[in-house]
């Protein structure tokens, strides 16, 4: 597995996690990604247009005369944004408490007594260069950010957010170091969800539910080389 977290890549995420009724969702703001700050929400609505009485009107085509494109070629997507999420393979995800090396989700849940799901109640992955290539010369590519769930929606849950980078060649995907949620409560009624969370360079700034239900903002900030999270 290559790279390191990139330090100083600046990419603002916030999205929707929600797991069961008892979870909760919440929406965030959308930029194109490249800039400053990019983010995930859902498609805003579009209101209706009305025809402007002043504005001149356009002759259509008429009929046998060709027609004049005018927009360019859509935007290929990057590989890591072709990924089928709910039925992705993901090496390296110890949080799912698998021996295999990699968790195979299929339809969001890797089948389990005690089930690992990915993006639980609707949550949407977000994408950005926020794990450096190795060597440096290598072609860069974009990384995501999932939300990923243990436990069953009646009984204790936890979620942790998961750094998922390409391999080498490619076709793999492989977990970084997550960000854990608190624990559950010892009678598994209460538990702690990401409201919403964004990256901002190498740091991530969440804020969360808490057992209590109060929210708060957390902080967490790459703690070493390999990858690992500490909050501050």
């Amino acid at each position: 597995m290559r790279g390191k977290l990139l330090v100083g890549v600046a990419l603002t995420v916030t999205f929707v996690a929600g797991c069961t009724p008892s979870v909760d969702r919440v929406d965030g703001d959308a930029a194109p990604a490249g800039s400053p700050s990019a983010s995930a929400s859902p498609p805003a609505s579009t209101a209706p247009t009305t025809a402007d009485p002043s504005a001149s009107a356009t002759r259509g085509p008429t009929p046998g005369e060709p027609v004049s494109r005018t927009s360019g070629p859509a935007a290929e997507l990057s590989e890591i944004r072709r990924t089928n999420w709910p039925d992705a393979v993901i090496r390296n995800l110890d949080f799912c408490g698998e021996s295999d090396d990699a968790v195979a989700f299929r339809d969001g849940s890797n089948g389990f007594d005690v089930p690992c799901r990915i993006l639980p109640g609707g949550a949407r992955p977000v994408y950005g260069e926020f794990i450096v290539e190795e060597p440096a010369n290598a072609p860069s590519t974009e990384d995501a950010l999932v939300l990923v769930e243990l436990g069953n929606p009646d009984a204790a849950r936890r979620q942790a957010l998961v750094p998922v980078q390409l391999s080498d060649n490619g076709r793999g995907r492989y977990a970084w170091p997550v960000i854990k949620g608190d624990e559950p409560s010892s009678a598994g009624d209460r538990v702690m969800t990401f409201v919403s969370y964004r990256l901002v360079g190498q740091n991530v700034e969440a804020t969360v539910r808490r057992l209590d239900g109060g929210t708060e903002t957390r902080r967490w900030r790459k703690a070493d080389g390999s990858g690992n999270w500490e909050r501050y």
